[in-house]
């Protein structure tokens, strides 16, 4: 299914399911919750069950009516069983890794079970994704991991998730409507026409920057105590009373910007895809760097935490069709 088709479905499975406001977690799967009808095997099975009903009457077949009934009997047993699999599993958490637009998003569901019963062979299935089975043991967790079809960039809803099982004989398939808000953020894709721009630019990039090092004399400064007795100036002690030292710089590269206004040709998307390609060839350079939007403004910094939030700030930037 296409993603632009997730909110139609969703709107219509919470109208046909009643589902009027969002699932919080824990979600715990109560008994109202679960729906359960004969899978396509059990409908086979029920008209097998009939055909030897009608013979058995047909024929007065008395072991016809015996294994009849028996068998009938063992059906309503799964129905209740497959129904009982699903009934008490609780929903811990739901956290969607981030990823960048039009990339799959990995979605990992914590489940538990306090009843004493073991939950074998659930399937938990999210849009655009394919079902992955799962086991959960008597009174303890279990995590499933799933992949969904990826979205357009900004924040969205996990939407309608599904849990069922068939077990244990796939007569009855049961199933219950989840209705998930844990948000998954999706990145801009991290593409553009130009490389990244000289440091230094802009109204704020400022000139050439410096730091303490061993290549550039800088003058004379006071001492430091457990400094080289080599960059001591000793006439200084006694001319001024204490010792003077030596002061070294080193150059280094000037705080790198990537500002919005520096890429009027493009469109909003274009402008922060380019953004985003900026902000990870800055990061893989080792460069110091800062981004300004529209009315945000984030300092330079470097590392992981500050690519996270230099790529998050792009993703909530605006209102695209992810943040509907």
């Amino acid at each position: 299914m296409h993603a632009t088709l997730f909110p139609v479905r969703n709107r219509l499975t919470r109208r046909l399911f009643r589902l009027h406001r969002p699932d919080g977690l824990p979600l715990r799967l109560v008994a109202r919750r679960i729906y359960i009808l004969p899978s396509r095997q059990g409908l086979t099975f029920l008209l097998l069950l009939l055909g030897m009903l009608l013979g058995s009457m047909n024929y007065g077949l008395s072991m016809g009516y015996l294994f009849t009934f028996l068998l009938a009997g063992m059906t309503l047993a799964t129905l209740f069983a497959t129904w009982r699999n699903l009934v008490g599993i609780e929903v811990r958490g739901a956290e969607a890794e981030p990823a960048f637009a039009g990339e799959p998003l990995r979605v990992a569901f914590q489940l538990a079970e306090d009843q004493g019963r073991p939950r074998r062979a659930v399937l938990f299935g999210v849009p655009g994704g394919e079902p992955v089975v799962t086991q959960v043991p008597a009174r303890g967790s279990s995590q499933v991991a799933l992949t969904m079809a990826g979205r357009p960039r900004g924040r969205h809803p996990l939407g309608i998730c599904r849990a069922h099982s068939e077990y244990p004989l796939g007569l009855f398939h049961a199933w219950a409507i989840l209705d998930l808000q844990a948000p998954a953020l999706v990145w801009p894709r991290p593409v553009g026409p130009y490389p990244l721009p000289a440091p230094g630019g802009g109204a704020e990039g400022g000139g050439r920057a410096t730091r303490r090092g061993a290549e550039d004399f800088d003058g004379l400064r006071a001492h430091e105590r457990g400094e080289s007795p080599s960059r001591i100036v000793w006439k200084s002690l006694a001319r001024h009373g204490e010792p003077l030292a030596k002061g070294f710089v080193a150059p280094t590269a000037a705080d790198l910007w990537l500002a919005w206004d520096d890429l009027p040709a493009l469109d909003t998307e274009a402008r922060l895809s380019q953004l985003a390609r900026w902000v990870l060839d800055a990061d893989r350079a080792g460069r110091s760097y800062g981004l300004r939007l529209p009315g945000q403004r984030i300092a330079p910094g470097g590392g992981m935490a500050h690519r996270l939030r230099c790529l998050n700030a792009l993703a909530g930037h605006g209102g695209p069709p992810g943040h509907g």
